[in-house]
This record gives structure tokens, C-alpha cells and sequence, in this order.
């Protein structure tokens, strides 16, 4: 009489074709998978190279505009005109290089920041607001985004570009409300410029919003006296 076969025997006569079926495919295509795997190999090595890389580059590019903000301090301070306006130039042209250079880069947004700042002391406030901007639309998603654009819309006021600036403080607002800080300010400006334009009532509606919003900031007091005036003068109704 044939003994029937267990579970255990079943199970271990199957693993054992698997294991032949397997062996065979191997052979069959031992080329085909060693290509495969040099192609694997290659690819994991080149994303850690260049990882060390862009982390070597993110390293000198950050010594280097450390040491250039050092040196725009030492310009700032500099009183001979001569000397500032030599010094000056080699800067601008160091900062340039360092955007260009590094431009998916801190560094790079350091760089268009400073040459911000360099145009804002020289009272060059298109240029400013250029960079500025430059900096917003380069490196949207890192925290000198939102300032940068702030910014840009101080400078767009200092040239006389009022609807510019109203339009880049609204995108600060728009774009980064409970994001950043500065949004109170971006409202109250909003509602500066709009009582410049005499539109007293959407003024008022965005020094409410200050109070609003942001009871405890800084522009909250001068949102308020600015909303006891229009009212008092019966400009907003």
C-alpha cells in the first residue's frame, strides 16, 4: 500500500522546483541580470557623488558669501568715496557671480539680497526692486521669499510705483497669510496706499483686518488710530 505524502513532504517538493525553476532562469538570463545591476550600481553611485557634490558646493558657496558680508558691512561704513566706489564695484561683481554661480543655492539668494541692499543705500530703488523680486521668484519656498517681497514693494513705493507696490504687498498677503511674519504690515500698507488713493472705505476694510487678525502685532495700535481718524472724519462709512 502507498503511503500517502504529508503536508511537510508537499511543501519541500515544491520549494525544490522553485528552486530548480529559479536556478534555470538565472542561468538563462545571468547576462541580462548583471547588466541590469551594473546600471543599478551606477545610478546609486552617481546620486550619492553628486550628492557630496552639491553638498561641497552648498558649503564653499555659504564661506564665501559669509565672507562678501563681511565685506558689504566694511563698504557700508566706508566714508571716502573714492575708496567706497572701488570697493563697491568689486563687490557687485563678487555678488553677481555668486547668483550666478549658485543659483539653486542659499547662497545665491544671499547674494541678490545684498546687491538689494547695495542698490537701496545708493538710493537705485528700480534696481532693488529687481533683485528683490529676484530673490522671491527664484527661491519661492525658502523664508526670504516673503520678505524679499515685502521689500520689492517698499522699493516700488520709494520710485513712485504705487499700483506696483500695492500689487506686491497683496501677494504677500495673498500668498503667505499665517505663513510668515510682516503680513500685518503688508495690511497696513495696503490700507496707507489706499487712503493715498482716497479709497477711504476698502482703507478701512484692511486696517479691520489688522485688528482681526493680528490683535497682538506691532501695527495693530496704528491700524487702530488710523480707523478712530477715518471714521472721525467721516472719510469711511
Amino acid at each position: 500500500m502507498k503511503t500517502p505524502s504529508t503536508p511537510t513532504t508537499g511543501r519541500n517538493a515544491e520549494k525544490k522546483r522553485f528552486s530548480e525553476k529559479l536556478d534555470i532562469f538565472l542561468r538563462k538570463n545571468r547576462l541580462t541580470l548583471f547588466v541590469i545591476l551594473g546600471i543599478v550600481a551606477a545610478v546609486i553611485l552617481a546620486v550619492v557623488a553628486y550628492s557630496v557634490i552639491d553638498n561641497n558646493r552648498a558649503n564653499a558657496s555659504a564661506i564665501k558669501v559669509e565672507q562678501l558680508a563681511e565685506t558689504l558691512s566694511t563698504w557700508s561704513t566706508t566714508e571716502d568715496k573714492a575708496k567706497k566706489a572701488e570697493l563697491g564695484s568689486t563687490l557687485s561683481a563678487s555678488l553677481e557671480a555668486v547668483a550666478k554661480g549658485y543659483p539653486r543655492q542659499f547662497a545665491g539668494a544671499r547674494a541678490l539680497t545684498m546687491l538689494a541692499r547695495m542698490a537701496e543705500a545708493d538710493k537705485d530703488y528700480a534696481t532693488a526692486e529687481k533683485r528683490w523680486m529676484a530673490v522671491y521668484e527664484g527661491y519661492p519656498k525658502i523664508y526670504l521669499a516673503p520678505i524679499a517681497l515685502q521689500n520689492a514693494a517698499v522699493a516700488a513705493e520709494e520710485r513712485g510705483a504705487l499700483d506696483q507696490a500695492v500689487a506686491h504687498y497683496k501677494l504677500v498677503v495673498d500668498k503667505y497669510s499665517g505663513k510668515t511674519v510682516g503680513i500685518a504690515h503688508a495690511l497696513f500698507s495696503l490700507g496707507r496706499l489706499a487712503e493715498e488713493s482716497k479709497d477711504y472705505v476698502q482703507a478701512l476694510s484692511y486696517y479691520e483686518k489688522v485688528l482681526a487678525d493680528w490683535p497682538d502685532d506691532d501695527w495693530t495700535k496704528l491700524a487702530k488710530d488710523r480707523i478712530i481718524f477715518l471714521k472721525a472724519q467721516g472719510s469711511a462709512k
